[in-house]
């Protein structure tokens, strides 16, 4: 059932979910670094348990890395932690596994 209320003829949706970071994420840096790891720091990008993507092949692109069925497809390199400076960061991408 959509909960929608009509003020001054504009239509407002109520917010069910709150958006609630992922602490096991992909952090996108330049100059072609890709990190995977646990956030240690919500405030900063310091990752524990992490790994460098070295590299994939299945035509999924880095986004693949997100679902957990498709982690076998890449090569992931384990560094233990790793802070990426936040000048650095090109996107964060939330993981499901």
């Amino acid at each position: 059932m959509d909960k929608t209320i009509e003020i001054n003829g504009k239509k407002y949706i109520e917010k069910t979910e709150e958006y609630k970071p992922s602490e096991h994420v992909c952090v996108i840096a330049d100059r072609g670094w890709i990190f995977e790891g646990y956030r240690t720091n919500s405030d900063t990008y310091e990752l524990g348990e992490a790994h460098v993507v070295r590299k994939w092949s299945n035509g999924r692109g880095i986004g693949g890395l997100a679902k957990a069925e498709y982690k076998h497809e890449y090569t992931l390199d384990e560094l233990g932690s790793v802070s990426v400076n936040p000048k650095a960061v090109i996107a964060v991408i939330p993981l499901e596994w």
